[in-house]
């Protein structure tokens, strides 16, 4: 293989998600603002909060395996030799059932303290999260594979379905939360089915049982739990922190939150593509390679959040305003913080694909963690539950992001040191 082709091929294949991603992204948007229109700021609380969690649990559980599945079937094709998913999707398994118990046992808690006592969120999520699974394997077979294509087309027919089902509940007069929720467990599901066969799925899952695994998976699921807690916690932080004759603004930060991160559905473009391609080229020992693509990626991604945070700063209320709708506000300063933090988190987040590249799990969930509990000691701060959480979210997207360089320094130095050693013989 030249070097010249992984250049076209990622190229292509970042327009593929992209287009995808494009349509996904502003599915979220048309859903979240449809049901606040729908059901109102207080009353689409509970909405927006179980958005969140199946956001923050579902990517957390489910992308690594989807990373999993992407990073070892290139590995694979780039060194013609086969690996085990047997135990990532297992893990996936127990994860799931696990999930499922504790929403049995604890829906009523968890619905008073999340939800605003709206119970059938905590099966909106527990079902969100089946079709979430279904959808990240599915992913990561076609991002292994190279089948960008139908990657995206997975990603436009999830979005596509959103927003056809809740345009649909809208126009209906529904205010009914339930049917509003169950939007989030239709749309995975249908268009994973649609976009992949059943058929295929299996085939992969069987035809990788045996061989050895290239590394533990559940420190990568803790990588990625770690990043989607930092990332998605100020919607539930604002929950738990308000009053309950407050739960609005749990509604409209969550609005505030899906504005302010507009850059972050971009950079899914790049982060859907770099990790397989980074794996590629670690498996063949290509140090300059794998040094110009972080580069470049990370310059990529520091532009985009410049971008991002100017562009917030000058149209975020407007657009949350056009979105959303009049009642939906907050301070300008909250919005730019949070427009800030977004920055943070996809230049830590390229970081964090460069290490899992080298299968280095733990490092990356060390970072996230310590991102997370600076966020925690950041909300201590004396200021209005917004601000508060805003700020928490960037200084702990700013910890995370400067343990994951000071991390992939020590093992970029490790990884290169035997080939500069074999050179010099």
């Amino acid at each position: 293989m030249s070097t010249d082709q992984p250049r076209s091929v990622r190229g292509s294949a970042t327009v593929w998600v992209a287009v995808g991603l494009a349509v996904y992204g502003l599915s979220n948007f048309v859903f979240l603002a449809v049901a606040g229109r729908g059901l109102g700021p207080a009353g689409s609380a509970p909405v927006a909060v179980a958005w969140t969690v199946l956001n923050a649990i579902g990517i957390g559980l489910f992308q690594p395996l989807e990373q999993e599945v992407g990073r070892r079937l290139a590995a694979d094709r780039a060194r013609n030799a086969g690996t085990s998913l047997l135990g990532a999707l297992r893990f996936s398994a127990a994860m799931l059932g696990a999930l499922a118990l504790l929403g049995l046992l604890l829906h009523a808690p968890i619905a008073d303290a999340f939800f605003a006592r709206t119970r059938e969120m905590v099966l909106v999520v527990v079902l969100g999260l089946l079709g979430q699974a279904l959808a990240y394997y599915a992913r990561g077979i076609l991002a292994g594979s190279d089948s960008f294509a139908r990657y995206g087309a997975q990603l436009a027919a999830d979005g596509a379905l959103r927003i056809v089902l809740v345009l649909a509940l809208f126009w209906s007069g529904s205010t009914s939360r339930l049917a509003y929720g169950l939007v989030l467990v239709v749309a995975p599901v249908a268009a994973t089915l649609l976009t992949v066969a059943v058929r295929r799925m299996w085939t992969v899952a069987v035809a990788h049982r045996a061989g050895g695994l290239s590394g533990p998976f559940a420190p990568l699921v803790a990588a990625s739990i770690s990043a989607q807690a930092l990332a998605n916690m100020g919607p539930v932080a604002v929950a738990a922190l308000v009053a309950p004759d407050q739960q609005a603004l749990s509604g409209t930060f969550v609005a505030a939150v899906t504005v302010a991160r507009i850059p972050l559905f971009v950079f899914a473009a790049l982060q859907a593509v770099i990790l397989p391609a980074l794996a590629a080229v670690v498996a063949e020992r290509r140090v300059a390679e794998f040094v110009s693509t972080v580069r470049r990626a990370t310059l990529a991604t520091v532009a985009l959040a410049v971008l991002g945070v100017g562009g917030v700063a000058l149209l975020g209320q407007w657009i949350m305003h056009l979105v959303y709708g009049e009642e939906f506000t907050v301070p300008q300063l909250t919005m730019v913080l949070i427009a800030v933090s977004g920055g943070l988190f996809m230049i830590a987040q390229v970081l964090a694909q460069a290490l899992l590249a080298h299968h280095a799990e733990r490092v990356v969930a060390l970072g996230w963690t310590l991102g997370f509990t600076v966020s925690l000691v950041t909300l201590l701060v004396p200021a209005s539950p917004d601000v508060r959480v805003a700020l928490a979210l960037c200084t702990g997207a700013l910890a995370a992001g400067i343990a994951h360089a000071a991390g992939l320094r020590l093992v970029m130095a490790r990884w290169a040191r035997p080939l500069a050693e074999e050179i010099t013989r």
